[in-house]
């Protein structure tokens, strides 16, 4: 059993690392890292190996779904770093589509099988089945499964992602509990996108529902494109002047909105890199000036991925 003076000093360790990295409220209370990690395609394996090099660098927020079936890999690495649960932030996610009694069976079963008793956040993954089946009936059924997770304290803060302006009014409708955050696809080139790329974006600003991104470096955007953020003229230009990288300006856009990114990488250096959005060698705050953040949220590319022509996520299309 580890001693209580032991316990305490990883504790004062542990919250320090959290203070690194800045946080955003999501609900009452709950507090969110604007970094973390992303585990999408990843299987149990190489999840296992890159959460762990991510809590040994401070990563505090690891992101996953029962859809990536790899919950065992964030299970052995949450286990094996012996890290109090107060000092990690789990956000995972559940498929659209199910009724309220299988979507809380499925939920309380991906929290098992992380080998943790709650999460910090829970999702609803899509807003309808990944066939398009299911509407506003599943929708409101789903979330009524989701509040009971709160009720009963598997779940801190829920959400979902994918969603539309409609979707979430679908749940408005039936919601005791208020919806934290919406999780879709944002990078730079989408800065000036309309609604039907950036799954109304402006709607959920304007009613106080986190707007996170994933995808923060457009991995999902096919060759050329996927390399944009990473090495392109616009943010290598930019990131010369910070001495930064090229993808460190491209997230830094977004958290400097303060929205929460978790980009992916299962190697230590670009771990490193993805977490080193905050300060400068000497200490002082790295922020991107009024005039790189312009010409950042501007830019026309790359484009959203999801839809296939550039113009729309393909979420709104979702009846």
């Amino acid at each position: 059993m580890m001693r209580p003076l032991l316990l305490l000093f990883l504790n004062s360790i542990f919250n320090s690392a959290i203070g690194l990295t800045p946080t955003r409220e999501i609900a009452p209370g709950v507090h969110m890292p604007l970094v973390g990690l992303g585990t999408w395609l990843y299987n149990s394996s190489v999840t296992a190996d890159a959460v762990k090099t991510a809590l040994s660098l401070g990563y505090t927020h690891i992101d996953t779904a029962l859809g990536y079936k790899n919950a065992k890999g964030v299970a052995e690495a949450l286990r094996g770093s012996k890290r109090p649960r107060s000092t990690y932030f789990i956000t995972s996610k559940i498929p659209g589509g199910l009724g309220e009694a299988q979507a809380l069976m499925q939920a309380e079963q991906n929290i098992a099988d992380l080998g943790i008793k709650y999460v910090d956040l829970m999702l609803v993954h899509f807003p309808a089945t990944w066939q398009g089946s299911g509407g506003k009936a599943a929708r409101q059924a789903e979330w009524l499964a989701l509040e009971k997770l709160v009720a009963h304290g598997k779940a801190r803060a829920i959400g979902v992602s994918h969603y539309c302006q409609r979707h979430l009014e679908d749940i408005l409708e039936v919601a005791t509990v208020r919806p934290a955050l919406n999780q879709v696809e944002y990078h730079v080139g989408m800065g000036s996108a309309g609604p039907n790329a950036t799954d109304s974006k402006d709607w959920y600003d304007a009613h106080g529902i986190t707007y996170m991104g994933f995808s923060p470096l457009c991995g999902p955007c096919g060759p050329g494109a996927d390399q944009e953020l990473i090495d392109g003229d616009l943010v290598t230009t930019i990131g010369q002047k910070y001495n930064k990288t090229g993808a460190q300006v491209a997230l830094k856009w977004q958290v400097q909105q303060g929205i929460p990114i978790v980009p992916k990488s299962n190697k230590r250096d670009h771990q490193f890199e993805n977490l080193d959005l905050f300060d400068l060698a000497d200490g002082t705050p790295w922020v991107l000036s009024s005039s790189d953040m312009a010409s950042l949220s501007g830019a026309k590319t790359p484009p959203v991925s999801g839809g296939g022509d550039g113009k729309t996520s393909g979420d709104c299309a979702v009846a």
